[in-house]
C-alpha cells in the first residue's frame, strides 16, 4: 500500500485539523498550563479516532465515491475494502488504548465517537440533518477532548465556546458538502437537505447560520481572552466566512464555500490559541465588544 493512498484514505489534512482543535481545547483550558504526556495523549486519541473514522465513512461510501469521487482510495483500487476496513479498526483500537491513561471521561468520549463515527458511515449520513448532528457534533468533541484531558479549575467554561463554534461551522460545512455532492447523494437516495428541501434552501439555512456566527464572535472576549483573539476574527475569520457567504447558489459553488470554511476553521483554531495565551495582555471589552467589531469591520472598506 502506498503512503500516499494511505494517507488520502485517512484524510491526513483533516486529521492534522481534529489534532490541533484538540491541542487547542487543551490549552484554552488550561491557558497553556501544560501536561506535555496529557497533551500528547489526548492528541494522539483525536488523530486516530478521526482517522479511523474517515476509512471506514469511505468503506461504506465506495458506491456514493464511485459517482461523486472516483479518484479515491478505495473506489480507484488503490486500497482494497477489506483492507480499509482493517485499518479502521486498529485506528480505532489504538485511540481506545490511549485514551485509558487519560481518565473515565477522555476514554468514555473516545468510546462515544467512535460508536457515532460508525453508526454515521453505516447508517446516519443517509438520514440527512440527524446525520449532519452527527458530524458537527464529533468535530465539536475533538476540541472539547482536549478540555477533559485537562480537566481543571473552570476547564468547561473556557472550552464551551470554541466546541460551540466548531459546532456550528461544521454543521455549515456538512450542508454545503450536501450541495456539492447533490447529484451522487440524489442516485443512491441519500436524504440530505439538499436533496429533501431543495438547493436553495440548503444555502439559505447555511448563511443564516453563517450570519449568526458572524454576530456571536466577539463572546469571547467578554470572558477574558486577549487583543489577538479579536485582530485574527476580524482580519482572517470573518473575511473567509463572507467569502463563503456571497457564494451562489449552485452546486459550482458549494466547493468553493467548503474550501472557505475550513479557512475559517483553522483560523478560528489559532484566533482561539492565541486569544487564550498568557504571554499576551488581556483586553476586557465589555459591553463595548461588538461595537468596537464592527467599527473595525468598517475600516476594512
Amino acid at each position: 500500500m502506498e503512503a500516499r493512498a494511505f494517507l488520502q484514505l485517512i484524510r491526513i489534512h483533516n486529521v492534522i485539523g481534529a489534532m490541533l482543535g484538540d491541542l487547542m481545547g487543551y490549552l484554552v483550558s488550561s491557558f497553556w498550563h501544560v501536561n506535555l504526556v496529557q497533551m500528547v495523549l489526548s492528541m494522539l486519541v483525536v488523530g486516530l479516532v478521526a482517522g479511523g473514522g474517515y476509512v471506514i465513512n469511505d468503506y461504506f461510501d465506495v458506491n456514493i465515491d464511485k459517482i461523486n469521487k472516483p479518484d479515491r482510495p478505495i473506489p480507484s483500487g488503490r486500497i482494497s475494502g477489506s483492507k480499509a476496513r482493517k485499518i479502521a479498526l486498529s485506528m480505532f483500537v489504538a485511540g481506545v488504548l490511549f485514551s485509558i491513561p487519560l481518565g473515565i471521561v477522555p476514554f468514555s468520549i473516545a468510546m462515544f465517537t467512535i460508536v457515532m463515527l460508525y453508526l454515521y458511515a453505516k447508517d446516519l449520513k443517509r438520514t440527512g440533518i440527524p446525520g449532519n448532528l452527527t458530524v458537527a457534533l464529533t468535530n465539536g468533541l475533538s476540541i472539547f477532548y482536549g478540555g477533559s484531558a485537562y480537566m481543571e479549575g473552570d476547564w468547561l467554561l473556557k472550552v464551551i465556546l470554541p466546541t460551540l463554534y466548531s459546532f456550528f461551522l461544521t454543521l455549515v460545512r456538512e450542508f454545503v458538502k450536501g450541495i456539492e455532492d447533490y447529484n451522487g447523494d440524489k442516485a443512491n437516495s441519500v436524504t440530505t437537505l439538499a436533496v429533501t428541501k431543495g438547493i436553495g434552501t440548503a444555502w439559505r439555512i447555511s448563511k443564516i447560520l453563517l450570519i449568526l456566527v458572524i454576530v456571536v464572535s466577539p463572546l469571547p472576549i467578554l470572558f477574558g481572552f486577549n487583543l489577538s483573539y479579536i485582530l485574527l476574527i476580524v482580519v482572517a475569520f470573518i473575511p473567509s466566512v463572507v467569502l463563503s457567504l456571497i457564494q451562489k447558489p449552485s452546486i459550482e459553488s458549494a466547493a468553493k464555500a467548503r474550501s472557505y470554511l475550513k479557512v475559517s476553521m483553522l483560523t478560528g483554531i489559532v484566533a482561539f490559541l492565541l486569544g487564550s495565551a498568557p504571554f499576551i495582555p488581556k483586553v476586557y471589552l465589555s459591553q463595548h465588544a461588538y461595537l468596537i467589531l464592527f467599527q473595525l469591520l468598517l475600516s476594512l472598506h
